[in-house]
């Protein structure tokens, strides 16, 4: 079932970061694709306090880090008291370049958009993140999202017989 304006009308979004421009466009973006219940902190310690209080769908932030300098993504996987752990989080960039996207895959992101950023993009990203969730992976180093893209089924002539 493919999710529209209507199915996002109740999600509650946190943009976190200090670039107002960017937060700006991604508010207006968010708007369009039918996502009006937006709250904006600037400090990501703020942020943190209120993942403890209250429920949200998702976050937007940008590259930050919190106090003590945990990068965001991990703080609010790992927390303690924080009430949606597995919550989707999109890393912003003006420009995200390879080391960029596998830096926050690798600190537990759910993706990175590069703004500025097209309503079909977030739709679709959001859709796949709230309706066909990646699985987490728990690890000594690692909690998020599992890093591996999808595996795709080799059909071919010399495709290989797994063995009991």
């Amino acid at each position: 079932m493919a999710m529209g304006q209507a199915d996002f009308a109740d999600l509650r979004v946190m943009l976190v970061g200090s670039k107002t421009h960017m937060l700006s466009l991604v508010r207006s973006v968010l708007a369009i694709v039918g996502i009006n219940r937006v709250w904006q902190v600037e400090k990501p310690d703020r942020a943190l306090e209120m993942l403890r209080l209250e429920h949200f769908g998702a976050i937007f932030c940008e590259e930050l880090t919190v106090e003590g300098g945990m990068a965001i993504t991990v703080a609010v996987r790992r927390a303690p008291a924080i009430l949606e752990p597995l919550i989707p989080i999109f890393v912003l960039h003006e420009r995200a370049r390879r080391r960029d996207v596998e830096t926050a895959r690798d600190l537990g992101a759910t993706d990175v958009l590069t703004v500025p950023i097209s309503p079909r993009t977030i739709s679709t990203k959001l859709r796949a993140a709230l309706k066909s969730p990646r699985p987490f992976i728990l690890a000594t180093e690692f909690f998020g999202p599992d890093r591996r893209a999808g595996r795709k089924v080799f059909a071919g002539r010399e495709r290989r017989t797994r063995v009991p």
